[in-house]
């Protein structure tokens, strides 16, 4: 019933408060202060006020860019200014002679996200793109946060959705990458395997070393023959260092994906990877703890990272001992044994968390039996 009531209020408000709130709107009111409202409530669990929020800050947003798109059309209606021909600089020079600094001011806005080279210095391309622009991937995002703690997934995945189709308006890029994650979340929980791992594999398209599912880059290949001929995993580690620590989650559950599926082959080259990525993020934490850090071996890495409470909360929250027990497993599986012994060993001596050392101990006894 409260759950009835939250979407209920939701889309009363939609047909009507919206209308007389952003018709009260002006040029100069911020709809991210509304999200950023949004956002204490929905951490507050208040999620029906959350909802509220949200939905005005895009029906803000919406209506604000509708009034800026229509003012610029206006002004560049004059004979003047369309003289001036389709050169932004030419245009800005005339609107700014004409004194309409209104005109301006929303330029100098547009200009503050994309440069005029964005738009190929085209007045007419930043017109389109300013009409487009009235989505607001980030309101849908947290939407769907919205629907999908109250267990409403498909209205969830469709807000999910809704965000990723307009990622080239999102206001920090680099969000694109949570959107995905929610999108293969929500998929995973709607038992949607294939939509999950095809969410999960968009991460690493970004990633140059994991080449593509049936093609590995030759990076990976040597990465792959040193495990391979190595009998320990001191060389693999190292040797490489791979900076993606945002597509450590992507390796970490496509690994868990392959697994399940029988997939050995793609499960040994995505846990391989994260394996990697982990330990690279792992050495590049404690450095900025201690400048003088130098990697020198795995067991000594494990017993740093065990010795900073900090350090090892972040290692949990990441799930990092997960990728290593799953590379070692791995291991085993692909008849590199005495690598995967060599890891379970060090993982059973010096992992810092108990719960992990122990399985650890455990698959170790298997494999010496």
């Amino acid at each position: 019933m409260k759950k009835h009531r939250i979407f209920g209020l939701f889309f009363l408000v939609c047909g009507t408060v919206f209308t007389a709130y952003c018709e009260s709107a002006v040029l100069s009111s911020k709809p991210w202060h509304l999200l950023e409202q949004g956002k204490a409530a929905y951490e507050k669990r208040e999620f029906g006020e959350a909802m509220l929020l949200f939905a005005q800050a895009r029906e803000l947003h919406k209506r604000q860019v509708l009034d800026q798109y229509n003012y610029l059309f206006s002004a560049l209606k004059s004979y003047q200014v369309r003289a001036a021909g389709d050169l932004i600089n030419d245009v800005y020079r005339t609107l700014k002679k004409r004194e309409d600094y209104d005109a301006c001011a929303i330029l100098d806005e547009i200009f503050l996200r994309h440069s005029p080279e964005f738009f190929d210095k085209s007045i007419s391309k930043l017109m389109k793109w300013l009409k487009k622009s009235e989505v607001y991937p980030e309101c849908d995002y947290l939407i769907g946060k919205v629907y999908e703690i109250e267990g409403e997934y498909r209205q969830a995945f469709t807000s999910y959705q809704s965000s990723w189709n307009a990622r080239d308006f999102l206001y920090i890029p680099d969000m694109r990458f949570e959107i995905i994650y929610a999108l293969s979340h929500i998929c995973g929980l709607m038992e949607k395997t294939d939509e999950q791992e095809k969410y999960l594999l968009l991460i690493l398209t970004e990633d140059p070393v994991f080449g593509t599912t049936n093609n590995e880059s030759a990076t990976l290949r040597a990465m792959m023959h040193t495990i391979k001929k190595e009998k320990t995993i001191e060389k693999f580690f190292s040797l490489y260092r791979h900076h993606n620590n945002i597509a450590l989650r992507a390796y970490i559950e496509l690994t868990e994906l392959y697994v399940a599926a029988g997939e050995d082959e793609r499960a040994f080259r995505t846990a391989l990877l994260g394996a990697d990525i982990a330990v690279t993020y792992l050495s590049g934490v404690l450095k900025k703890t201690d400048f003088t850090y130098v990697y020198t071996d795995f067991s000594d890495l494990l017993m740093r990272v065990g010795g900073d409470s900090n350090i090892l909360g972040v290692t949990e929250s990441k799930n990092i001992w997960r990728i290593f027990l799953q590379f070692a497993g791995l291991l085993q599986k692909k008849g590199c044994v005495m690598q995967a012994a060599d890891l379970y060993t060090k993982l059973a001596q010096h992992c810092p968390v108990n719960n992990y050392a122990k399985e650890a101990e455990y698959k170790l006894s298997k494999i010496t039996q």
